[in-house]
């Protein structure tokens, strides 16, 4: 029989999500599940299998060490890519136009199809854009002198780009349903599989792996659209992406749709762990380790990846099924359970912390941190210190991605989704670039590279000289309209003596120094030295 507490703290549970509500398990009597059969103590050290690094890195086949930043950037952005949109959006403005009467004065009253330059050209002008922020798009286009940037005007009208930006389309109209189980991401299919193609042929990734949930701000009408609290745009729609620890790249992801995601369910794994399966199907048996939080551990889980000859380290909760019953313990110690290959541990700091691994035991070493009373340093377990240390990959991804994204205000998801793909092949490129390169940039100046590249390739020579000069990093004349003086002034301005002799200035005789000078004001017909005393006689009544 169920007593009253049990049965008031079954129907008081909760869930963290949709894909964890079948995964929660409050523990029985025994305080563990028949599967696991935990012992209590320090586990034996665990036999770790050598991984073959030669087999890892970035395929030299398609981006060598000599490629320019637009050719790793065009490797990602590619002609297949560009010239399906470029067909997309000619399609879908010739059936908005066959559909719907255009007004008087509609700007795509003027419209012309969209070319393959065309759109590198509006990409690099959205990439631009991020670099100088304005409240709306025309603003870039303005002539006001506080607010102008010539620069757009000579890349591309207001009204083109305004339009190419609102036809813009990801999928073929005439072609057939899509062939994925998930309809909702229709709109999106090509340049998510031709994301996800390209990222595996470019890397090979090394031994450290993380998978960790990225989030793409919106907060429009969208069924499946999430709330994270913890993280810093707390809605929108959510990815599931697995990332090189080494590289930083991203490797493959999954586009969260709610219960239609595209992942196929594994008896005893739940939902949460056929996403690491699904992301590491390709990439089993060559003794990676791969690190996950507490949203994906489980004991199940560990238990798979080590038949599959992957290793796995994360943090865990300890209402999952098959955990241990941990005893209280007191803060710096640790209380630690095995079962088999696996450990499971808890460990007292500020609050209790629960890690499951297969790839440590429950020593603890000296971390970076020194402890204020004793001067030396804290010791922690040794899989609290690799998760800290591996675990900050996506998140890091997602801090580059937001300081350049190049995502616009819009009511349409597929096109927000749209351009975070291209934000993630630029960091795919930035983070290749790195590695390949003996020169190493920072994100922002390795886009501006790419924006200037993409300008020269697509734009005729003898504009690219005109707009982006990379000779001098100066600030060109023209772009200060307010150097310009009046007339008035400009009578003033100083000139040589000419016969060439020196005179004295009559602002240094003034102040009682002696002093010669070769200029004068033909105005005034005073001779003056050019600075200061050019400015103070014109500007002070009593000289």
């Amino acid at each position: 029989m169920t007593t009253t507490e049990e049965l008031i703290r079954i129907l008081e549970g909760t869930s963290d999500g949709e894909f964890e509500s079948d995964e929660v398990f409050l523990h029985n009597q025994q305080g563990q599940d028949d599967e696991f059969n935990w012992l209590a103590g320090a586990p034996p050290p665990p036999v770790i299998d050598e991984f073959d690094h030669f087999t890892s890195g970035i395929s030299p086949s398609l981006i060598s060490k000599a490629s320019s930043e637009l050719e790793i950037f065009e490797h990602f952005i590619n002609l297949e890519l560009i010239e399906h949109m470029v067909k997309c959006t000619n399609q879908y403005h010739q059936r908005l136009v066959r559909t719907l009467p255009l007004k008087t004065y509609s700007r795509l009253h003027r419209w012309s199809d969209v070319t393959v330059q065309d759109m590198y050209i509006f990409l690099s002008v959205t990439m631009l854009m991020t670099r100088n922020s304005h409240l709306s798009i025309e603003e870039h286009w303005s002539t006001d002198p506080l607010l102008c940037a010539p620069i757009f005007g000579k890349l591309m009208t207001r009204n083109r780009y305004c339009m190419i930006l609102g036809m813009l389309c990801f999928h073929d109209l005439t072609a057939a349903p899509a062939s994925t189980s998930d309809l909702r991401l229709t709109k999106l299919e090509f340049i998510i599989q031709h994301a996800r193609r390209l990222y595996k042929e470019s890397l090979v990734p090394y031994k450290n792996l993380c998978i960790d949930e990225s989030i793409v701000p919106f907060k429009g009408r969208l069924v499946f659209k999430q709330y994270m609290p913890r993280k810093r745009n707390r809605f929108g729609i959510k990815l599931f992406v697995l990332c090189d620890i080494e590289t930083g790249c991203i490797v493959d992801f999954i586009v969260y749709c709610g219960a239609t995601t595209d992942v196929a369910d594994i008896p005893d794994l739940g939902k949460s762990g056929s996403v690491v399966v699904k992301l590491l199907e390709d990439y089993f048996d060559c003794n990676r380790c791969l690190y996950v939080d507490n949203w994906y551990s489980s004991s199940s889980l560990f238990k798979y990846l080590k038949n599959k000859k992957t290793y796995a380290c994360g943090t865990a909760k300890v209402s999952r099924r098959g955990m241990p019953k941990f005893k209280k313990i007191k803060k710096g110690e640790v209380d630690s359970h095995y079962c088999g290959s696996l450990m499971a541990l808890k460990w007292k700091d500020k609050k209790d912390v629960i890690m499951l691994s297969t790839v440590h035991d429950s020593k603890l070493v000296p971390s970076e941190k020194i402890d204020r009373v004793t001067r030396l340093p804290k010791m922690k377990p040794e899989c609290v210190i690799d998760y800290s240390k591996n675990m900050g990959s996506v998140d890091r991804t997602d801090m580059m991605i937001s300081s350049l994204t190049i995502m616009r205000k819009t009511v349409k998801w597929h096109k927000k989704l749209g351009f975070h793909i291209f934000d993630m092949h630029l960091l795919n490129s930035f983070f290749i670039y790195n590695a390949m390169s003996m020169t190493k940039l920072d994100l922002a100046q390795f886009q501006l590279n790419v924006i200037q590249q993409l300008i020269s390739k697509h734009k005729p020579a003898a504009d690219v000289l005109t707009i982006i000069p990379r000779t001098s990093q100066r600030q060109s004349l023209d772009s200060n309209p307010l150097r310009l003086l009046t007339a008035a002034a400009v009578k003033h301005m100083p000139k040589l003596i000419p016969d060439r002799k020196c005179q004295r200035c009559k602002v240094c005789t003034k102040n009682k120094i002696r002093s010669q000078t070769r200029y004068y004001c033909a105005e005034c017909n005073v001779y003056l030295c050019v600075d200061p005393c050019c400015r103070v006689y014109h500007e002070k009544k009593d000289l």
